[in-house]
């Protein structure tokens, strides 16, 4: 029960305060988990979840606008679309390393982002 496990070591150890922020490290494994049942069932949590994840996404962001200013990003392009691909798929590659215990997988979704903004330059 290693998603218990981490929900109960942030709720019952954790204790986070309101206005107090949850960071998430990685979603892999256990924290993946763990972030399904926490959005689920509370609203604090989920939108802290929220901001961590938008903490992570905006720097792919700026960097993605800075690169549109300086004509290497199609001027069509959305940024803030691009970042959540791009942030969505190594995640989604996190997940599959761990569960398939294969590196691999987050090398194939790496790669597939990168194809993805490439094929948005200009």
């Amino acid at each position: 029960m290693p998603g218990f496990t981490a929900y109960a070591g942030l709720k019952v150890i954790g204790k986070p305060a309101i206005g107090e922020t949850v960071v998430v490290a990685a979603v892999t494994g256990p924290v993946g988990s763990l972030v399904g049942q926490l959005a689920e069932g509370d609203e604090q949590t989920r939108s802290a979840l929220a901001d961590s994840f938008a903490r992570w996404e905006e720097p792919l962001r700026r960097g993605l606008r800075a690169m549109q200013e300086r004509g290497k990003l199609d001027r069509r392009a959305d940024p803030g679309r691009l970042a959540t691909a791009t942030l969505a798929a190594i995640q989604g590659g996190l997940v599959l390393t761990q569960s398939r215990r294969d590196p691999d997988q987050l090398a194939v979704a790496v790669d597939a982002a990168y194809a993805h903004l490439r094929a948005h330059t200009a």
